[in-house]
């Protein structure tokens, strides 16, 4: 969306990143975010694929589900602010937002170890870093000239 209206700063190269970030970054998250729901709702069910654990241990369902649907909405949240004036405070929001799961997996590798799924939580550390640190990056830019 284009800047028209008198409420926005001149565009700059770092807001225009700042942007295009969020809108990727809440693309790729509700992606993820969604397919994840639905593949640990299938393992839950069926107690087929890599989430089939999840059959015989249902109370783990209800916290991933959870963590996944919120992070969807926060996704929308992303997209939205992309297209707010000061996107700024939205790539903090970005970067927050996998604070909290890469606490978790980072906290709870001898627990991915103990069940096999190692493999598992490096893949969900480094999406959650990578993020982490492009929505920091973003955050952090100086204000350049238009």
């Amino acid at each position: 969306m284009a800047d028209t209206g008198s409420s926005f700063p001149p565009r700059t190269r770092s807001a225009t990143f700042r942007r295009w970030l969020l809108r990727i970054h809440g693309i790729v998250l509700t992606v993820v975010a969604l397919t994840l729901a639905v593949a640990t709702t299938v393992g839950k069910v069926s107690g087929a694929g890599q989430f089939g654990f999840l059959h015989d241990q249902p109370l783990v369902w209800v916290g991933l589900i959870q963590a996944y649907l919120l992070m969807t909405i926060i996704a929308v949240l992303l997209l939205l602010g992309a297209d707010q004036p000061n996107t700024r405070k939205w790539n903090v929001v970005g970067a927050l937002a996998h604070a909290v799961p890469l606490f978790a997996a980072l906290s709870a590798l001898s627990v991915f170890q103990s069940m096999g799924a190692l493999e598992l939580a490096e893949i969900s550390i480094g999406f959650h870093v990578f993020w982490l640190a492009l929505e920091s990056l973003a955050a952090l830019l100086p204000v350049s000239k238009p």
